[in-house]
């Protein structure tokens, strides 16, 4: 969901608008909202600190998230559900309820993987770095940044492994295929997920 989306669903939600909610109001529900959900990631991602909204975003409406994209309604519903009950609506208990399970689901979704920061070069193939990252080749990983990740990789996508060291590996976007090239810049602070359980490293290098 773009911010566009979340903003008009919350007018929808609440029977508002632009006149009865302003945009300024608005971002401070928002970026409210968000660093609830970004204050529960925190238990999994260390350090998750997306760059707060402004009102110039909002007006762009392009931006979006920077959670998994299966929970990116529960912005809309955190600002719905304050709103509901200021205005004494009869619908805030659902939006409670749907809260509550977005919540459980967030948990289980990140609680889940194992996350790990990485660090990436803009280059053909682009390298990620991180030490004894514990992967094989063709293990399954998504992505998750505060930022911006160059041009080539993208939040929310499961890639295949590549295997180069205990330390490094590249992406690919089939089982053993070829490796990812990277472009342009990147901001942020970046994580990988995996759902296979953290191992010992060995000392030895091998090609898995």
């Amino acid at each position: 969901m773009t911010l566009e989306t979340i903003k008009s669903s919350i007018f929808r939600r609440t029977h508002t608008d632009a006149s009865s909610f302003s945009a300024a109001d608005m971002v401070i529900d928002l970026n409210a909202a968000n660093e609830k959900v970004h204050s529960r990631i925190r238990k999994y991602l260390d350090n998750f600190r997306p760059t707060a909204w402004t009102t110039t975003d909002l007006s762009t409406g392009t931006a979006t998230p920077k959670f998994d994209a299966n929970f990116h309604d529960i912005i809309s519903l955190y600002v719905s559900y304050n709103r509901a009950v200021e205005l004494l609506l009869p619908n805030a208990q659902n939006f409670l309820l749907d809260i509550t399970r977005l919540e459980k689901e967030i948990d289980e979704w990140y609680g889940v993987r194992n996350y790990e920061v990485f660090t990436t070069t803009i280059a053909a193939p682009g390298v990620l770095t991180k030490q004894n990252h514990g992967l094989q080749t063709n293990d399954q990983v998504t992505l998750v940044t505060t930022g911006a990740l160059p041009t080539g990789i993208v939040a929310d996508t499961f890639y295949f492994v590549i295997y180069i060291t205990d330390h490094t590996f590249e992406l690919s976007a089939t089982r053993d295929g070829t490796a990812i090239t990277t472009t342009g810049t990147q901001s942020g602070t970046h994580y990988y997920a995996s759902d296979r359980p953290k191992r010992i490293q060995s000392s030895q290098e091998d090609n898995r």
